[in-house]
């Protein structure tokens, strides 16, 4: 189980800047731009690895983003979506219950993995993968690899794990704009309500708490701006992360705002 994460009023509000700004991402160079100046923040990295599903006519498509040069040849490999590597990648997710999990490249199955073998002889021995499932639930529409370089190259942590998470709906939507990858198939009428395939919508007094909760209105709060019981506001809040998949009521707004329910 992940441990919750901190955030403080400052870095608060960049995480709210950073959301923002990724709704204005439309170009792979505006993707890269974003996430060194916003998401690196929260998650430093020195290359990011990043597979989408494209849908039916763009297939499955790997990106390497990196800051720092790679060993010759290698690059290559990690652009190719059908990869042991990648395979390797999404399966520690899978073990991982569908969380954030950190894997080492010197350890099975990647020790026996060449790109893995020659990141790590390059000095990036960990990395930190996430995913995401298609909303039909089959597959994954977005997997993503974080790695740093350094030459006490050490586990992340519980808070970068907990960052991954509540980032992620943030990295499916711009890596939608970008490469028009699976979630954005999901018709825009649907999408502006939170549907998807077997989703159900939220109701405007739904929407109506999550954007309260949204301006860091605690519950007691929320009860009295809407004139309705703070535990009304909490059955609330559990019927919207239901819908939406959250895990927490920072996880739901994160979701929301990928969806464009809340602005």
């Amino acid at each position: 189980m992940l441990s919750t994460l901190s955030i403080a009023p400052d870095v608060g509000d960049a995480f709210l800047r950073a959301a923002e700004a990724a709704h204005q991402v439309g170009s792979p160079q505006q993707f890269f731009v974003w996430l060194r100046l916003h998401f690196y923040r929260f998650l430093p990295h020195d290359l990011a690895l990043m597979r989408i599903d494209a849908g039916r006519h763009g297939g499955r498509q790997a990106h390497v983003l990196n800051c720092v040069p790679l060993p010759k040849g290698v690059e290559d490999e990690l652009a190719d979506a059908g990869t042991r590597l990648w395979a390797a990648l999404a399966e520690a997710w899978s073990q991982a219950g569908e969380r954030a999990v950190q894997v080492d490249l010197r350890s099975p199955p990647f020790a026996a993995i060449g790109p893995a073998q020659q990141l790590s002889d390059s000095g990036f021995d960990h990395a930190l993968v996430h995913a995401l499932r298609h909303f039909s639930g089959q597959g994954e529409e977005v997997l993503v690899a974080f790695f740093r370089q350094r030459a006490d190259d050490a586990p992340m942590g519980d808070n970068a794990r907990c960052a991954l998470d509540l980032w992620m709906p943030y990295l499916r939507f711009a890596l939608s704009r970008v490469y028009g990858g699976g979630a954005g198939a999901v018709d825009a009428r649907s999408r502006g309500r939170g549907e998807g395939p077997g989703a159900k919508p939220l109701t405007d007094r739904e929407l109506q708490v999550l954007s309260a909760v949204r301006e860091a209105k605690a519950n007691a709060q929320i009860a009295v701006m809407l004139g309705i019981s703070p535990l009304t506001v909490k059955n609330h809040l559990r019927s919207i992360q239901k819908k939406l998949g959250a895990r927490n009521r920072a996880h739901a707004v994160a979701e929301a705002m990928s969806r464009r329910l809340i602005n």
